[in-house]
Order: structure tokens, then sequence, then C-alpha cells
């Protein structure tokens, strides 16, 4: 399957989107992903294509130095209710775009080719299938 790279097209399952989150967020003692990092109605994120080391990105220097990879899949895209089995609910349904930020959309940090969002409402089945799909990574993977 080709990759489709225009502005506003669906990233494919399997691919990797990364989440800067600061480390604060994370209680002490907790080594499970908050689901509130997943909240965001447009969640923000990094895809693997074109950003290849998640801590070369401005937002580690800004503190946001926790990297979470979020497996692309059809589990997040369109989301099951968890009280009825097997039903998709179409109003929780995520989409998965590549949304590359301009030179001039973003004044403070510049140009971002690997922007990406997952766009829609974020309800707990949401988050949680989001999480289940995610794992934290470390600097040492990309040396």
């Amino acid at each position: 399957m080709s990759i489709q790279h225009c502005p506003g097209c669906e990233i494919p399952n399997g691919e990797h989107l990364f989440r800067y989150c600061n480390p604060r967020i994370f209680p002490d003692d907790q080594t499970d992903i908050p689901t509130a990092i997943y909240i965001d109605e447009e969640l923000s994120c990094d895809w693997e294509f074109y950003m290849k080391n998640p801590f070369t990105s401005f937002h580690i220097s800004e503190g946001c130095t926790k990297v979470i990879e979020i497996t692309v899949c059809d589990e997040i895209k369109n989301i099951r209710n968890p009280k009825r089995t097997g039903e998709i609910v179409s109003a929780w349904k995520q989409d998965i775009i590549y949304d590359p930020v301009g030179e001039d959309e973003d004044l403070k940090h510049g140009a971002n080719i690997a922007h990406a969002l997952i766009k829609g409402k974020k309800k707990a089945a949401v988050c949680n299938s989001l999480k289940e799909h995610s794992r934290e990574v470390f600097i040492e993977n990309y040396k």
C-alpha cells in the first residue's frame, strides 16, 4: 500500500504517531500511560514517517520529554462501544490525518512537516483504545 502524503489525507493503519507529554502528568510511581494525554478533540502528534527521531522535536526542549508512540489502527479509528459488544459508535469515529504545519502557521516553532492530528470526540472508550495501542519510547532506542 502506498502512503498518501497530501495534507488532509488519512494516515494508514500500521503507521506510528508520537505524542509528547510533560513528565509531571505521570503521577509518582505510575508506569501506565495516563489517559489524560489523549483528551484533545484535535490531538496533535508527529508522524514517524517524517519524524524519524522524536527526541529531536522542539517539544523535548520545551519540557515534554515523555514520548508516547501510538500505532494507527482500525480499533482507534472506529471505536466499539464497550457496553454493546461489536457495535461501532459513529459519533466516536477518529480521523487520523496528515496535517503539516507551514512556516507561517506557527511563528514560534516554524514549519513541522511531521504534524498529524487524531480528530474526534475523546470519550472514555476512545482514550482507552488509544492507550491500548500506545507505548512509551525512550531515547536509547534512537541513538
